[in-house]
């Protein structure tokens, strides 16, 4: 029974990933379908859009959010505490560069991937999406276990100067290791080819949860203390999500958060309460 929670626990992950980008890609098909868009405008809107929300999500999560004792003690996924540590400050010169890497990023996914006109069919856009995640976990799974190797894992090192964790700390790392991440990122794309509301849709949703994952927070998409538990022993979970770190045996074992936003752990929860309740009666 336990084996066929943590499948569906991972599985609901995937489906809110799908679900909430076909719902988003539904909203830019609606602003986007009558207008011409050429590849200078496509290149710069999915720029922007990719670095509006991931500020306006990042500090939605840790000046919003966090800001609240009641909501950062409700949401708060870490179960391990550690010692708190001062976080890096922005700074015009980072925001800037930061910038021309996503500008250029977008520019060259855009010149190089094959354009697929997919309209606003429900259906074509989950099944894309569904299968853009599970890919995009796959390579970053692969990436980021190939990061922790003894050749490569000083490129890696700059994102983990942090045990403790913030939703910023997801843009954190080495330009090596910023290429090798995007590269795992975008090849699914190549794969599947794009649309740009799905990529629109994608870079917002993506930011959601990557910016959440990093959090330490469990709000929506993040339902454990998964990464948490990576950032504070280095080894271990290298997956988006726990689903390939079961499948190749490298998982370090999640607590699951509970509650409604989270149905598959809150209805293992109640089952197994059930089922204590009742060995309980019977003794």
């Amino acid at each position: 029974m336990k084996k066929v929670f943590n499948f569906f626990f991972e599985i609901e992950f995937y489906l809110k990933i799908a679900i909430s980008c076909t719902i988003v890609q539904q909203v830019f098909y609606l602003l986007l379908n009558n207008i011409d868009i050429d590849f200078i405008t496509r290149v710069l809107l999915y720029w922007l859009l990719s670095s509006i929300s991931f500020y306006s999500i990042g500090i939605l999560i840790e000046k919003g959010i966090k800001s609240n004792d009641f909501l950062r003690d409700k949401l708060t996924a870490r179960v391990n505490k550690i010692k708190n540590q001062p976080f890096p400050s922005f700074t015009l010169q980072g925001i800037i560069i930061g910038e021309i890497k996503a500008f250029l990023s977008a520019l060259i996914i855009l010149y190089l991937a094959p354009e697929v006109h997919r309209g606003n069919s429900l259906l074509l856009n989950f099944g894309w999406f569904l299968m853009r995640i599970v890919a995009a976990d796959l390579c970053f799974y692969i990436a980021h276990r190939l990061l922790h190797t003894r050749l490569l894992q000083k490129i890696h090192l700059k994102h983990h100067e942090f045990r403790d964790s913030s939703s910023f700390v997801a843009g954190h790392k080495s330009f090596v290791e910023y290429i090798i991440v995007a590269i795992a990122d975008i090849l699914p794309i190549f794969i599947f080819g794009y649309d740009i509301t799905q990529l629109c849709a994608w870079s917002v949703i993506g930011n959601a949860y990557n910016l959440e994952g990093h959090s330490s927070l469990s709000i929506f998409f993040i339902p454990s203390d998964f990464h948490d538990l990576h950032h504070t022993s280095f080894n271990g979970n290298y997956g988006i999500q726990g689903f390939w770190d079961r499948v190749f045996n490298t998982l370090n074992p999640p607590t699951k958060k509970q509650g409604i936003m989270f149905p598959v752990s809150f209805i293992e929860y109640i089952t197994i309460k059930s089922s204590i309740s009742n060995d309980t009666e019977k003794t």
